[in-house]
């Protein structure tokens, strides 16, 4: 981020533009996971125990990647440990982890690879527009030149579609103005920046970016000029950023939260979701 660059709005070498998953389950990997594991080359991973189940190997030399999760202990009133999760009054989250390995590092297994998504400019699709109407958020247009979220208000402001360069930005700009809209406080009830540019601002932009890379990975949306353009903002606030060492975590898993919400009414009868099952990691 600091350098410019932006390593989780990658097209995959494969063409496609799938989630980081693990290739046996389909299980998208999520917060950081998918962040970490979108550095890669090829959206597939498998365990070990997978690939030699699939009659598959590991190439020799191969390096192996860390998925995280956490584990939690439960303390009951007397604080003793106890597995019941209803009368726990504290629990502590234990980092884990496990390790998988990336498609082009596996012999013997053919990975099927489905053809990406191919947007014409300015022209709004079905599926996506489904997914932005099964949030009820209100959209208007009344400034035409900047798209914004209103939190006073309660409304998202986007810029009609034949203003922007291509479909690929006017949904990924309108899937983080969506992500604002979650931070309501009849929603996920972040806590929102009073001033502009200082280090909540920055926070919050942060978490929007994630979820409309979410977004867009779900539903199969990405080329180079929109990560070069998502890259180049996120260096604008990454100043007020230096110094908190869990941000990242903190921002993915909000980014998270923030993905689920606004795909957790979304249905088509034309085809079952696009927007691909995230995985507890």
């Amino acid at each position: 981020m600091e350098s410019g660059t932006n390593p989780w709005r990658k097209p995959w070498s494969t063409s496609t533009t799938l989630s980081p998953m693990n290739y046996a389950s389909k299980r998208v990997y999520a917060r950081i996971n998918f962040f970490l594991l979108s550095l890669l080359d090829d959206p597939f991973f498998l365990t070990y125990k997978q690939i030699i189940k699939q009659g598959g190997t590991v190439k020799k030399g191969t390096k192996s990647e860390i998925v995280f999760f956490w584990l939690w202990t439960y303390f009951d009133a007397n604080g003793k440990v106890t597995k019941n999760e209803n009368e726990a009054v504290r629990k502590i989250p234990n980092l884990r982890y496990y390790r998988v390995f990336n498609a082009p590092d596996i012999k013997g297994i053919e990975f099927d690879y489905p053809d990406p998504v191919q947007l014409k400019p300015n022209e709004k699709y079905t599926n996506y527009e489904h997914l932005i109407y099964s949030t009820k958020a209100t959209i208007k247009n009344v400034n035409r030149n900047q798209p914004y979220y209103n939190f006073v208000k309660d409304f998202i402001n986007m810029p009609l579609i034949g203003s922007f360069d291509n479909s690929h930005f006017y949904y990924a700009t309108l899937f983080h103005e969506l992500g604002h809209w979650t931070g309501a406080k009849s929603r996920l009830n972040r806590d929102f920046p009073e001033r502009f540019a200082d280090e909540k601002y920055s926070k919050e932009e942060l978490i929007a970016e994630m979820t409309s890379a979410f977004l867009c990975a779900g539903m199969g949306i990405d080329n180079n000029d929109l990560a070069n353009n998502s890259a180049a903002y996120l260096q604008g606030w990454i100043n007020a950023l230096k110094g908190d060492a869990k941000l990242i975590i903190t921002a993915a898993s909000a980014a998270q939260k923030a993905f689920n919400f606004i795909t957790s009414k979304y249905k088509t009868k034309e085809t079952k979701t696009l927007i691909q099952k995230t995985a507890y990691h």
